[in-house]
């Protein structure tokens, strides 16, 4: 089956029950709605008791004010009461002496019985006098204790009523911030079942050919890294893989042209004369692996050399194709690979011209050396 990348391949359906509910998307975000106006509505009664703790504050020092003035006028009438007071004990010991001296110029007939009588009037009115003046001096200090008192008790009850306002502030602060944490919770929630419900949709990764599918039974649970499918990409770019022993890993090196004999395609190899291969495609050796794998072989990439003839398109050669290559080594005469087999010495991998001097003299004897 040929599939694009995003194409729908397979649809899994949740076993968990905390997912298994069809309508669980809706419910989760009715909930984080109703989160989000429960939240929303405590920090609209938290802006409403901030601005409430404003007012009050300003109600309390108009009332502190107004409760410290009166004090204070009432102050005023004690100090003009206490005054009085004393102008009139003052006003009764002048009354007090004018009498002794009036009784005494009674006794010696200086003065008459009326002005004796009218001394004994004027001393019993200021006796009166300090009396009322001491009265008036008791209320007034009572009317000012009263006053002090009222002003201790608006002040406490301000400050109590602006206490249980800064209390029902963070009351709603604390519900805002319960609202704020559980829809975190249902966004969470909601984030977990959405990402369930896209990867129980498994698409196709690219574009390719789906060539074989997992048979699994109805009800089977599957789980993280099980193969459902596989998938062969329909991929431009094209390579082979191919390994070579340790004895030759010197010989290979980037760039060395191959020739490939891919399975299926009819071929001649003759891999002595190269150019007189039939069938064969060309190819160049892209990457060369630095060190051996498990086997002890060494692994190189090809990619394909296009000059002579294009590669075969993938309907033909699919993934998995066994392939054959030989590797083209440099150009030398025939009597140096005759004497090279004859010795056993492996093929050269230094470029450049061969010379029977540098073959058979040694090295101190050769040219330039």
């Amino acid at each position: 089956m040929a599939v694009n990348g995003g194409d729908l391949v397979l649809e899994l359906d949740d076993v968990n029950p905390g997912f298994m509910a069809p309508d669980l998307l809706q419910r989760l975000e009715q909930s984080r709605q109703a989160l989000e106006d429960r939240r929303r509505a405590a920090l609209a009664r938290a802006d409403i008791l901030a601005q409430r703790l404003e007012e009050m504050t300003k109600l309390t020092q108009a009332a502190s004010t107004s409760a410290k003035a009166r004090v204070s006028e009432a102050e005023h009438k004690v100090q003009s009461a206490r005054q009085r007071v004393a102008r009139a004990k003052v006003t009764q010991q002048t009354a007090t002496l004018n009498l002794e001296r009036s009784r005494i110029l009674e006794a010696d007939g200086l003065v008459s019985r009326r002005e004796l009588e009218l001394a004994i009037q004027t001393e019993i009115a200021s006796r009166a006098e300090v009396k009322a003046a001491q009265a008036a001096l008791r209320e007034a200090e009572q009317a000012r204790r009263a006053l002090a008192h009222g002003r201790e008790q608006i002040d406490a009850e301000l400050i109590q009523r602006e206490l249980d306002t800064r209390s029902q502030r963070a009351s709603a602060l604390a519900d805002a911030a319960k609202a704020s944490e559980e829809l975190a919770d249902v966004e969470l929630k909601r984030s977990n079942a959405l990402q369930r419900r896209a990867a129980g949709r498994v698409v196709a990764p690219l574009a390719g050919t789906v060539v074989r599918l997992t048979p699994i039974g109805l009800g089977e649970i599957v789980h993280p890294g099980d193969e459902l499918f596989t998938i062969v990409p329909s991929s431009a770019s094209r390579a082979v893989e191919m390994w070579a022993e340790a004895i030759d890993a010197p010989l290979l090196k980037p760039g060395r042209q191959v020739r490939l004999l891919l399975h299926g395609i009819p071929a001649i190899p003759i891999p002595a004369w190269p150019e007189l291969m039939a069938g064969t495609y060309d190819g160049r050796i892209q990457v060369v692996d630095q060190s051996a794998s498990a086997n002890g072989k060494f692994r190189l990439w090809v990619v394909p050399e296009t000059v002579r003839r294009n590669w075969p398109p993938q309907e033909q050669v699919r993934q998995g194709t066994q392939v054959i290559g030989w590797v083209i080594l440099n150009r030398v005469p025939l009597w140096y690979e005759m004497w090279r087999r004859f010795n056993l010495f492996p093929a050269d991998y230094e470029t450049g011209e061969k010379a029977l001097t540098d073959v058979f003299l040694p090295k101190a004897g050769r040219r330039g050396k």
